[in-house]
């Protein structure tokens, strides 16, 4: 009985009132490559640029608002793979992050180097914890 009233309040209340927060995807604009595979929230510049590399260029966030997410792969062998967001999504206590990881394929090989994907995507800013849902490769 106490476990099917769990089950009930997580469907219906911890994970439910989903809505899309205004997300912006900042991966064009920036130069760096987090080294290891990591999905981190930042609150402010300094350690989102100790995160990305102690070269790297981060285009400007109002930390005033807006948080910074970083999902990295961690290294691969090709120019080719690519992370994909493919939803973000708030509910009533956490956000998550969907990310869908593209593999090298014949009609798109890449060049044979050490490469690093990532994305680095901005949220309003909350305390709900990040969370990453990785779909895998396709």
């Amino acid at each position: 009985m106490l476990a099917t009233a769990w089950l009930a309040w997580q469907a219906l209340w911890a994970h439910g009132a989903e809505r899309e927060p205004l997300w912006r995807d900042l991966t064009a604009r920036t130069l760096g490559a987090p080294v290891r595979s990591q999905l981190a929230a930042f609150d402010e510049l300094a350690s989102l640029r100790a995160a990305l590399g102690p070269s790297a260029t981060v285009p400007p966030i109002d930390f005033q608002r807006r948080r910074a997410v970083l999902v990295a792969a961690g290294p691969r062998s090709s120019s080719a793979y690519v992370l994909d967001v493919t939803q973000v999504r708030e509910e009533r206590r956490r956000i998550v992050v969907t990310i869908r990881e593209r593999a090298p394929t014949v009609a798109r090989q890449g060049n044979p180097q050490l490469a690093f994907p990532f994305r680095l995507l901005t949220l309003p800013r909350s305390d709900k914890p990040v969370e990453l849902d990785w779909q895998g490769r396709s």
